[in-house]
C-alpha cells in the first residue's frame, strides 16, 4: 500500500516514509487502503518544527502489543478517512490558509476506547467553581449532577480553532504532586486535588487523541497564524521542567462521573465523595 505514499507524497519525504514504515509495524497485515489514507491525512500533524516526529506514541495510546489495541488504532484510522471524506475531500474542503488564519486540523477520534481501558481519570482543581452566577463548587456540581461540566460536542471532523475538552489520563496517581508532574499540569494551572473516573463504556464516540496548540499570535509581533503550532500530544512531555510520560486522551461533551475522588491532605490518600454505583443502588435505578 506504499502507493498511496507515493500518491499524495510525491516529494517522498524522508520523515513521511518513516511515519509509514512505524504504521505498518503497528498494524502489519491488518493494514487497509483506508486506514492508510486515515493515517496519512493525521500524519503531518505528529511532525514538530525541527523534522521530529511522535508517531511512535500511538503505540501506547493504542496499546497496539494487544490485538484489541491493533484493531482499535485500525478502525480509527478509518472512521478518520470515511469522517473528512478521504485525503482529496481533505485537501479540496480543508486548505490551510495564512490570511485570515485559517489553519485545518482533523479531529482523531478514538474506537474502542473501551477496550484499551475499562476506566480514564479526569484529575479538576478543587478550588474551581462552575455557574457563573451562583459559583457552585465545581464538587458539588458534579455531585448533583453526576456529570463533568459540559464542553462542546465535536461534531465537525476538522477544526479551524482550538476546541475546549477534557483532558484525561489511563493512570491515576497517588498524590496531587505526582499527578501534575506525570500529565504536565503546572500549580497555577490546577492543583489536582479532585479526580474524577469515566467508565470509558459510557463515552466510546467521545474519546480523541490528544492535541496542543496556542490560541493567540506569538509575543514577537510577527504576523503569523493567531492558532499555530497545533499538533498532536498523544504523551505529556513538553514542559522540560515536569517529568511528564503520561498518556492523555481528550474527552468531549458531558461524560457521566462513575466516582469522584478529594485529596485528603491529613490523610494523604484520595477519599471517595460520590459514587454512581451507590447512587444507584440507593435509588433504586439500573
Amino acid at each position: 500500500m506504499q502507493h498511496l505514499l507515493t500518491k499524495w507524497h510525491p516529494e517522498d519525504d524522508p520523515v513521511s516514509r518513516e511515519q509509514y514504515d512505524l504504521l505498518e509495524s503497528l498494524l502489519g497485515d491488518r493494514l487497509t487502503e483506508t486506514a492508510v489514507e486515515g493515517f496519512l491525512i493525521v500524519s503531518p500533524r505528529y511532525v514538530d518544527e525541527f523534522g521530529n516526529h511522535r508517531t511512535a506514541e500511538l503505540a501506547r495510546v493504542f496499546d497496539t502489543d494487544r490485538a484489541e489495541g491493533k484493531q482499535a488504532l485500525l478502525k480509527s484510522l478509518e472512521h478518520l478517512c470515511r469522517w473528512v471524506g478521504g485525503m482529496e475531500a481533505y485537501e479540496r474542503e480543508y486548505p490551510v490558509e495564512i490570511v485570515p488564519a485559517r489553519p485545518a486540523f482533523p479531529q482523531f477520534r478514538i474506537l474502542g476506547i473501551e477496550a484499551l481501558s475499562p476506566v480514564l481519570y479526569r484529575v479538576l482543581d478543587s478550588t474551581r467553581t462552575v455557574n457563573r452566577q451562583d459559583q457552585e463548587p465545581l464538587a458539588d456540581f458534579i455531585i448533583r449532577t453526576g456529570r463533568l461540566p459540559a464542553v462542546p460536542k465535536q461534531l465537525a471532523p476538522v477544526r479551524r480553532d482550538k476546541a475546549d475538552f477534557h483532558w484525561c489520563s489511563y493512570g491515576a496517581w497517588a498524590t496531587p504532586l505526582a499527578t501534575q508532574e506525570a500529565l504536565q499540569i503546572l500549580p497555577k494551572w490546577s492543583d489536582c486535588k479532585l479526580r474524577a473516573t469515566l467508565k470509558t463504556a459510557a463515552i466510546a464516540q467521545s474519546a480523541y487523541v490528544a492535541f496542543n496548540g496556542d490560541r493567540h499570535r506569538p509575543p514577537n509581533g510577527e504576523r503569523e497564524l493567531q492558532f499555530y503550532n497545533y499538533f498532536y500530544e498523544p504523551i505529556a512531555q513538553d514542559h522540560p521542567g515536569l517529568p511528564g510520560g503520561a498518556v492523555q486522551i481528550a474527552v468531549d461533551g458531558a461524560p457521566p462521573v462513575h466516582t469522584l475522588e478529594l485529596f485528603d491532605d491529613r490523610s494523604m490518600s484520595w477519599r471517595v465523595v460520590y459514587e454512581q454505583d451507590r447512587l444507584n443502588r440507593q435509588t433504586g435505578m439500573a
